[in-house]
C-alpha cells in the first residue's frame, strides 16, 4: 500500500541510495547492500583494500567504472560508476554542504529541473511481509531507498514541461520556438568553473581552496582520477554540479541581454523573448528571426566563457502550434492502446473470445508503425509513452481477473497480445530503460498470475522465455557493436522463470564468449555477476561455473590498479563472499591479493570478506524480485 514515509535527515550514508549512481545499469546493481556493509563494516573495507584513512577522508585519485550504454540506434553514451571511497566523499559533501546547493541551484527562474531542498519524506509502498519484511522494518527499508536525496522541482521528465501551463502560456506569447542544446555538456565541463559560477572567475583563482566550490571542484576531480576537463556521466551529484553552473550562465544571458552592449541589441526577457532549460537542453521562445539569432548568439558568448558550445547541429525551430511530430504520434497511438484493451471486453464486462492472439499482436504492432511511420518518429523518442501506456492497462487487466473466480484461456490469449506487443516494442529500441520497464512489468506479471493453472502458467513463461531468447540472440548477432549491458539485463529477466525454462550451458556459453569479444570497456564485473546470478550452484552448469570462476581469478589477480580502481575493488569483495565458489577458492585469492598490495590484515578479516555481501546479495533466492521494487523508487531523467 501507499504510505507517507518520513526520511531519516541524519543518515548521511542515504546519499549512497540517490546520488551517486547512475540510473542505468543491471538490473541486479543497487547499493543497498554496499549501504549497509559500509555503514556497519566500513572499518573492514578500509583494512582490507588498504586505504585506510584514504577511504573516505584524504584526497585519492579512484578511478571510475566507465561503461557505455545504447542511447537508441548506433549511438552509446559512456556513464560511470564512482568508486565507493569517493562515494563516501559525495555523502560527507551533501551532509556538508546541502544547504549551499539548495541556494546555488534556486538562483534561475528559467530552469525545468533542479534541487529545490533536501527530501523530508515523500510517498512510497511500505513492503509487507511476504517480502520477507514486517511492519516497522518495511517502512525502514523504503525509507533508505527514497528516490533522491533533494526534492526537485519542476519537471521529473521534460515531457511534463511539454504538457504544462507554463508551455501553453509561452505558446501564446510568442510566434516562434527554438531547440537548442550544449555539445557534450558534461564532458566538456571544466571543473574549476563551479567557482567561476558561485564567486566570479577572478575571485575563484585567486581563493579556490577552502570553500563550497573549492571543495566540490576537488570532489569532482576525486571522482573521475583527479581530471579536471569533463566530469562523469551517470550520478545526480554531477547534474547538480552541472546545475550549479547553467544557472548562472541563465542569469548571465538575461543581464547581457537586457544591457545590450558589445553590438547585441537590448532585448527584455519575458517581453521579447524567453527561455526555459532542462539541464543542458534550452528551449528559446521569440517573435522574430532578428530577436531569435541575438539570443542564440549572446547564449553562445555566455556559453564561451565556461568553455561550452552549442551544439548547432542539433538545433531545431518550430512554428505555432508547437506540435511536435512526436506530441502529434502518441495522440494516434493513445487511439491504438486504448482499441487494443477496450477490445478484450464485451458490452456485458465480459472477456472477448480470442482465438488467435497472434494475429491480434501483429494488428497492433502494425497500427504503431503506421502511426510512427507517418509522423517519421523513431522508436527510441516514443517508447518510454508506450511502455507506461501499456502497463498501466495491463495493470488495470490483472487486477481485474484477480477478483475473478476462474481464469479462462481467453485472459491467458490477451497477456499473450500484452507480451508480443511489449516485446516488439524493446526489439525495436533495445536499451536498459526499456529492458528495466520489461523486466518490472514481467516482475507483476508473474506474481499475479502465481495462483493460475500450471497449463495457464506454463503457456506465459513459455512466450517470455521465447521472447527473451529471441531478444538476445539478436542483438548477439548484431554486427553493429551493441555493448553487452542490454544483454545482461534480458539475461536477468530469466532468472524469474521456473527450472524448466534454463537455458542450456552451451547457449549460456555462447552468450557469454559473445558479450566478452564484443565488450572494449570496463564491463567484465556486469558480465560474470550476471552470469553467475544466473547459474547459481545448479549442478547442469558446474563446467561453466569452472569457467567463470577462472575468469575472475585471473581479472583479480593480474590487475594492473588494484583497489584504487572502482571495477577490482566491486570485483575482489563481491567474488570473495559469493556462496556459489569454493570457499577455500575464494581464501587463496584473498590471500594472494593480501601479499600482492602488502596490506597487513589478520584471518578474522578474511572470515569476514568471505561472509558479508558488499554489492550483491547472492544468499537472497529473490533478490531480483525485491531489487525490481526498490527500483519503482528511482526516476531516470531525460
Amino acid at each position: 500500500m501507499s504510505n507517507l514515509i518520513n526520511v531519516d535527515t541524519q543518515d548521511k550514508l542515504r546519499t549512497l541510495l540517490t546520488d551517486v549512481l547512475p540510473y542505468e545499469l543491471p538490473l541486479w546493481y543497487t547499493n543497498y547492500a554496499m549501504y549497509n556493509a559500509l555503514k556497519k563494516r566500513c572499518s573492514l573495507y578500509e583494512t582490507v583494500s588498504g586505504l585506510g584513512n584514504n577511504f573516505a577522508g584524504s584526497k585519492n585519485n579512484f578511478i571510475p567504472l566507465n561503461y557505455s550504454i545504447s542511447r537508441g540506434g548506433v549511438k552509446f553514451r559512456e556513464l560511470s560508476i564512482m568508486h565507493p571511497a569517493a562515494q563516501l566523499r559525495v555523502c560527507d559533501f551533501y551532509d556538508s554542504f546541502s544547504e549551499l546547493i539548495e541556494y546555488y541551484c534556486n538562483k534561475s527562474t528559467k530552469s525545468l529541473r533542479f534541487p529545490a531542498k533536501k527530501t523530508t519524506k515523500f510517498y512510497g509502498k511500505v513492503f509487507g511481509a511476504e517480502s520477507g519484511y514486517a511492519g516497522v522494518e518495511g517502512v525502514a527499508e523504503d525509507r533508505v531507498t527514497s528516490s533522491s536525496y533533494f526534492k526537485f522541482k519542476r519537471y521529473s521528465f521534460l515531457y511534463k514541461f511539454f504538457e504544462s501551463y507554463d508551455y501553453h502560456k509561452l505558446e501564446k506569447r510568442f510566434s516562434y520556438m527554438m531547440q537548442t542544446d550544449i555539445a557534450k555538456c558534461f564532458p566538456s565541463i571544466y571543473t574549476h568553473s563551479i567557482g567561476w559560477a558561485t564567486k566570479s572567475k577572478r575571485l575563484a583563482k585567486d581563493k579556490p581552496y577552502g570553500s563550497f566550490d573549492g571543495e566540490f571542484d576537488s570532489l569532482m576531480q576525486d571522482i573521475n582520477y583527479r581530471e579536471t576537463n569533463g566530469i562523469i556521466i551517470g550520478p545526480e551529484v554531477s547534474r547538480i554540479f552541472a546545475e550549479i553552473i547553467l544557472q548562472q550562465i541563465d542569469l548571465d544571458l538575461i543581464k547581457r541581454l537586457d544591457k545590450g552592449r558589445n553590438g547585441i541589441e537590448k532585448l527584455v526577457v519575458g517581453q521579447d523573448y524567453d527561455f526555459r532549460r532542462y539541464v543542458d537542453d534550452y528551449f528559446i521562445f521569440y517573435r522574430d528571426e532578428s530577436v531569435r539569432d541575438t539570443v542564440f548568439s549572446a547564449l553562445e558568448k555566455c556559453l564561451i566563457e565556461y568553455k561550452l558550445y552549442l551544439n548547432d547541429s542539433k538545433t531545431s525551430y518550430v512554428k505555432r502550434p508547437f506540435a511536435t511530430e512526436i506530441s502529434l504520434s502518441k495522440n494516434a497511438l493513445r487511439t491504438t492502446i486504448n482499441e487494443l484493451y477496450k477490445s478484450r471486453y464485451k458490452e456485458d464486462k465480459t472477456i472477448a473470445s480470442l482465438q488467435h492472439p497472434d494475429w491480434k499482436a501483429n494488428k497492433t504492432i502494425s497500427s504503431i508503425k503506421m502511426s510512427l511511420a507517418e509522423y517519421d518518429v523513431q522508436y527510441n523518442s516514443i517508447s518510454n509513452y508506450l511502455f507506461s501506456s501499456i502497463e498501466k492497462k495491463m495493470k488495470l487487466f490483472l487486477n481485474r481477473t484477480s477478483q475473478l473466480d476462474s481464469i479462462d484461456i481467453e485472459h491467458v490469449n490477451w497477456l499473450l497480445v500484452d507480451l508480443d506487443v511489449l516485446f516488439f516494442i524493446h526489439a525495436m529500441d533495445i536499451r536498459i530503460r526499456t529492458t528495466d520497464r520489461l523486466a518490472r512489468m514481467i516482475n507483476i506479471l508473474l506474481s499475479l498470475i502465481a495462483s493460475w493453472s500450471e497449463n495457464f502458467k506454463d503457456l506465459i513463461n513459455k512466450k517470455i522465455f521465447d521472447m527473451v531468447s529471441q531478444a538476445i540472440s539478436i542483438i548477439t548477432s548484431s554486427s553493429k557493436g551493441i555493448v553487452g549491458l542490454e544483454t545482461l539485463n534480458l539475461l536477468v529477466i530469466l532468472t524469474m522463470l521456473p527450472s524448466a525454462f534454463h537455458l542450456t550451458q552451451s547457449k549460456l556459453k555462447q552468450y557469454y564468449t559473445h558479450i566478452r569479444k564484443s565488450s572494449d570497456t570496463q564491463d567484465f564485473y556486469f558480465s560474470w555477476v550476471t552470469f553467475m546470478l544466473y547459474i547459481r550452484d545448479e549442478i547442469e552448469y558446474n563446467e561453466f561455473r569452472l569457467e567463470l570462476i577462472k575468469d575472475a581469478e585471473a581479472f583479480i589477480s593480474n590487475h594492473a590498479d588494484n583497489f584504487k580502481s572502482t571495477e577490482f575493488f566491486l570485483m575482489f569483495f563481491d567474488f570473495s563472499s559469493c556462496p556459489f565458489i569454493d570457499k577455500q577458492k575464494r581464501k587463496v585469492i584473498v590471500e594472494k591479493i593480501k601479499a600482492k598490495t602488502g596490506n597487513t590484515f589478520n584471518d578474522n578479516k578474511i572470515n569476514e570478506v568471505l561472509k558479508y555481501d558488499f554489492v550483491v546479495s547472492w544468499k537472497d533466492t529473490k533478490y531480483l524480485q525485491n531489487i525490481l521494487s526498490k527500483r519503482e523508487f528511482v526516476f531516470s531523467y531525460d
